[in-house]
Parts: C-alpha cells; structure tokens; sequence
C-alpha cells in the first residue's frame, strides 16, 4: 500500500468517525463493538480470499472421481484464515441493493459465522439495527473501498480459531 492510499484510507476512516459521531444517536462505547464486527468482516474475507489459493492448492484429488475434495474449516484454519459462508462475506454485504435491510444481514453474518464457529458463539455484534440504515450502509461502503480491501495484516489471530 502505498503512502498515498494510506492518506486516503485514513482521511476515509476519520470522516466515517466523524459521520458515527454526529449522525449516531449511540455512544462511543455502544457503537464500538458493531464498528469492530465490520472490520473483523472486512479483515476476514480479505484474509479468506488470500487463504483460499492456498488451501485450494493443498486440497487433495479423490482418485475414484478425480473431484477434489471441498475445503473445510481446518483448511482454512491451517491457512490463518476461517471459512467464511456466502452470507457472511463482506462483499455480499456491500452488494446488497439499498432496499434490502443491512443490519439484519449483518446480524445474520455474524450468527452464520458463529454457527460455523461455535468458539465465537456470543462474542460477535448483532445489535446493527440500532444504527441508522443510511449511515450503516455508508459505514459498509467505506469499509469496502479498495484501499481496505487490500489492506494486509497480521493473521495470527484467525490461528486461534
């Protein structure tokens, strides 16, 4: 990522914050978590789309029907990175038409992966619908400029899953 994009990413990510502060009727503290569930998204499927080469690269041939067989969670827990199902992927999320209901497919993100998960079970934000529905599809938006698509970090974190 170059200085540039970084300037670009931060001037984005600073008037998103100012957009939460002056048209939320939430605190702080009440809009953190649902913030950090957005990125965690954002990070995951970028995490996921990188992991998915390498897992399908491992992923072994069945002799009998020369089909490989399909990824599993393991797979991509040994890639650093968790199999996110359709629904829970951010960029399901930021296509959604303006008229379907962001928050209850975010909320629903967040329960899929946690079926999927049963360790996070409880732990992720499902309280989107206390957002305003424009400024939750403008926070989707942000988090889905390609500055924040491409960024990388560190991927321990997905190891423990």
């Amino acid at each position: 990522m170059t200085q540039e994009n970084i300037k670009d990413l931060e001037k984005e990510l600073w008037e998103a914050a100012d957009d939460l502060r002056s048209n939320s009727k939430l605190t702080a503290g009440e809009y953190k978590d649902p913030l950090l569930g957005l990125v965690l998204l954002r990070f995951a499927q970028n995490r996921y789309e990188d992991a998915k080469i390498e897992v399908d690269a491992r992923l072994t041939i069945n002799p009998r029907t020369g089909q490989k067989r399909e990824a599993t969670n393991d797979d991509y827990a040994a890639a650093g990175a968790i199999k996110l199902p359709e629904k829970a992927k951010y960029d399901y999320l930021a296509d959604l038409p303006e008229s379907e209901d962001i928050a209850a497919a975010i909320n629903n993100a967040m329960k899929l992966i946690e079926a999927e998960y049963p360790d996070l079970e409880g732990i992720l934000p499902k309280n989107y619908q206390e957002f305003d529905e424009k400024l939750l599809q403008n926070l989707v938006r942000v988090f889905n400029k390609d500055a924040v698509k491409n960024a990388k970090g560190e991927s321990t974190s997905f190891r423990v899953l």
